[in-house]
């Protein structure tokens, strides 16, 4: 029996669990289409005409060696926005090893910083280690396992005469803070986009004009010291001894010490030590060791390299479970209106990764879209055992082998988004020591 059957079977099984969820809503038909996009990867579409619910389904088999899960973010930058196909599109052709298959929206982001809302991990590097509220994510580990729970991630460096802990990443927002700047933040702490200036005027840069391509810099590097939160602050330049991870001690070396502009090594971070009293930071030297930890809080067995978040939980344990009370949700409307939404599940034995995507309102394609309920009642009815809501309204988005499916309106017009969820294959014997790689090419790009 085929997984396209087996999957068919399951969705005619559990017919009136999600007739029960939608108003009007009829009998669950077998997928209109169905096509497996490498061994492992399923893709299934299912429109319900009295319901109007267009309904895109993406089945993982995780026991296939050759697939992988990455956390994408918008640019490679804590502030970043792009749409789905295009950062699938800068990870596919980084390594001709890899190929993006799917992808779909992850976490929602903050209006202002446009931060991502919750712990971000991708490629085992932070972005942020706060939890949100009382905000759950998905977090997996280095072998391959899934945990969705409210996570905290406590981070802090622990040196030959103690430890020091960090109180946040990427971002500054008191003077005596202890701040731990990844390369998603930039090229610099202060982040001045030299390279982003150098890029808009490549046009018409000559021999002539590259001083004053310089003297640019230079005039707007003295304009963001005199207002910058990190001008004269203590900072540590460090670089990896290992590969980055998450939920386990990451050996580092110090290579610089400063208080003015300090670089962010492609193959490290800065700490930033503010203006506070901080006796243990006069111990370290050039040349010193020390360990960046991060402990995951609940606790996940083995190194994380890669988490993002949502809300609420919309099924716990196999049975529907919208909790939005608990994560500290207060508009009703946000649970049961009917809107484009995007969700990720995990089967019972871990073995499966089901992401599904409703599409949005859209009265002329006769598309009304799905409250969190009938979100629940789908990723029960493709196998999941635990799932969690991603963002969703005009955020809502799953692109399939570089074509966007939602929202109807392609990849070019698609939205921005912060952060994405990619399955990719391994093509022939891909090293791991290739995949960690990966992000140096990307910033080279």
């Amino acid at each position: 029996m085929t997984r396209r059957t087996v999957i068919t079977l399951l969705l005619i099984a559990l017919v009136p669990a999600l007739a029960s969820a939608q108003k009007g809503g009829g009998a669950w038909p077998k997928p209109d289409s169905t096509r497996e996009l490498t061994p492992g990867v399923t893709y299934s579409h299912t429109y319900i005409p009295k319901s109007r619910l267009s309904v895109h389904a993406l089945v993982v088999d995780l026991s296939n060696p050759f697939l992988g899960v990455r956390v994408g973010k918008g640019l490679d930058h804590i502030s970043g926005l792009e749409r789905v196909h295009s950062i699938a599109h800068r990870f596919d052709s980084a390594l001709t090893a890899v190929r993006v298959l799917a992808g779909v929206n992850a976490n929602f982001w903050k209006a202002g910083t446009l931060h991502p809302m919750g712990p971000t991990v991708s490629d085992g590097e932070l972005l942020t280690a706060d939890k949100y509220r009382n905000w759950p994510s998905l977090a997996i580990t280095e072998d391959g396992g899934m945990y969705i729970d409210t996570f905290h991630i406590d981070v802090r460096i622990r040196t030959r005469v103690g430890s020091i802990p960090i109180s946040r990443l990427n971002r500054r927002t008191d003077s005596t803070e202890i701040v731990l700047y990844t390369t998603y933040f930039g090229n610099s702490v202060p982040f001045i986009d030299t390279l982003g200036i150098r890029e808009a005027s490549r046009d018409v840069v000559t021999d002539e004009t590259e001083a004053a391509i310089d003297t640019m810099i230079l005039a707007l590097m003295d304009s963001v010291w005199s207002v910058s939160p990190e001008s004269g602050t203590l900072k540590l330049q460090f670089e990896y001894l290992g590969t980055p991870r998450v939920n386990t001690p990451v050996q580092c070396r110090i290579t610089a010490m400063d208080t003015g502009f300090v670089a962010i090594p492609e193959n490290g971070g800065v700490i930033s030590f503010g203006k506070g009293q901080f006796p243990l930071f006069y111990s370290l030297m050039v040349g010193d060791r020390f360990a960046l930890s991060s402990v995951c809080d609940p606790p996940i067995p083995g190194p994380v390299v890669e988490m993002t978040g949502g809300v609420p939980r919309i099924v716990r344990d196999g049975k529907p479970s919208i909790e939005w009370v608990e994560a500290g949700l207060k508009k009703q409307r946000f649970v049961t209106g009917h809107y484009g939404r995007s969700s990720v599940g995990i089967s019972q034995g871990g073995d499966s990764l089901i992401l599904i995507t409703v599409e949005p309102y859209n009265r002329k394609q006769r598309r009304r879209g799905a409250s969190l309920q009938t979100m629940a009642e789908l990723q029960l009815a493709y196998g999941a055992w635990q799932a969690l809501n991603f963002d969703g309204g005009s955020s809502a988005t799953m692109m399939i082998e570089d074509v966007t499916r939602v929202p109807l309106t392609g990849n070019r017009r698609s939205r921005k988004i912060s952060t994405a969820l990619l399955i990719y294959e391994r093509l022939g014997k891909t090293a791991e020591s290739d995949l960690q790689r990966v992000k140096k090419i990307l910033r080279r790009k």
